[in-house]
């Protein structure tokens, strides 16, 4: 496989994760994100103003564990052979984060899997934001939508002045943005289907754990 390809895939399945969880974990955390940690900021400053003390409190404990998230993973991948071992602790957080769910009752839901998934979508965020020389940060949409709208003004400039030019490198920022918002569409069948729909991304992030070579 080629290595734009590959990245094309890892950047799509990454999206599509990240749009999966944060999915989950809005619905989880009652309209808390576990991956856009820019949205849970202005959402703590506003509760900070208001002097709603639980939202504050609930808001503050994500964005913590997500920060305590990015630092160990930080510290993992520096003991790791290569970065894509973060998948497979991902993948376990995952499962545990089933597990707990499944440790409780039918129809309620525990905070302990959501902040679960914010360390893990805070290792995503951190393994990888390069690929094939183009940067492209999985789990910040916001990132990828401006980039998108600059790689297509780009070649319809270029398209004017006779020289187009839009490869499959220019259409990766748009792929982690459609992946995303895939990912939360698949969220909504996915808690409809099974009770066990924290282990969904589980099969995703093992494929990509051998898809990506260790010097990717």
């Amino acid at each position: 496989m080629a290595p734009l390809t590959r990245s094309a895939l890892c950047v799509l399945s990454l999206g599509l994760i990240a749009g999966y969880v944060d999915a989950v974990g809005y619905v989880e955390l009652h309209g808390i994100f576990t991956a856009a940690m820019t949205g849970n900021s202005t959402t703590f400053g506003i509760a900070l103003a208001d002097g709603d003390w639980v939202r504050t409190a609930a808001v503050g404990t994500v964005l913590g564990l997500f920060f305590c998230g990015a630092l160990g993973a930080s510290l993992l991948r520096r003991a790791l052979p290569a970065y894509r071992h973060e998948w497979l602790w991902m993948a376990g957080l995952l499962i545990v984060a089933q597990g707990v769910h499944w440790s409780h009752a039918a129809g309620s839901s525990s905070r302990v899997e959501t902040l679960l998934l914010a360390v893990a979508m805070a290792m995503q965020g951190e393994a990888l934001s390069r690929f094939s020389g183009v940067s492209v940060q999985t789990i910040v949409v916001t990132n990828n939508i401006v980039k998108f709208s600059d790689n297509i003004a780009g070649f319809l400039f270029g398209l004017w002045r006779g020289k187009p030019g839009f490869t499959l490198a220019s259409v990766l920022p748009g792929l982690g943005w459609g992946g995303c918002i895939a990912g939360a569409f698949l969220s909504v069948f996915a808690r409809e289907a099974t009770s066990g729909f924290f282990l969904v991304p589980v099969p995703l992030l093992t494929g990509l754990f051998f898809l990506w070579p260790d010097e990717g």
